[in-house]
């Protein structure tokens, strides 16, 4: 008796106002950079945003995916990873902020207060784009 397996199914990370989310979490780099830039802040207030930026984006996708394909696997599960991931998410913020702060080399390369700022601005619109996809009926 022979069994094969199933491949495991494509799992679609994609919720309503994912594909926004992640553009304007893009927007906010770009708007971040250029802002400093505008402004006559340095180049490390424009490492800054970006950074903030890139980890906000970085954060987000990841925990779409796990999340994503624990629900595809294993739904029951889904609410404790999701929770499990959001508390690992802010752990490893919280970390990346104290040795931002803590490290001197870190701090000639970057601004923190831009990063924070980056940071801030990126979680807002990452989680107002995925509302209006919500109460839009699916909007992608």
């Amino acid at each position: 008796m022979t069994t094969t397996e199933d491949p495991l199914p494509m799992v679609d990370p994609s919720v309503p106002g994912q594909r926004s989310a992640l553009l304007l979490t893009v927007l906010v780099a770009v708007g971040g950079s250029g802002l400093a830039l505008l402004t006559g802040h340095g180049e490390r207030q424009v490492v800054g945003a970006l950074v903030g930026a890139a980890v906000v984006g970085a954060f987000f996708v990841f925990g779409a995916l796990t999340t994503g394909f624990v629900a595809t696997h294993a739904p029951q599960a889904s609410l404790l990873v999701a929770l499990m991931t959001y508390t690992l998410q802010v752990l490893l913020l919280a970390l990346l902020l104290v040795v931002v702060a803590r490290s001197e080399g870190l701090q000639e390369a970057l601004d923190e207060r831009w990063l924070g700022g980056a940071v801030l601005a990126g979680a807002l619109a990452w989680t107002g784009a995925l509302v209006v996809g919500a109460t839009r009926g699916g909007a992608r």
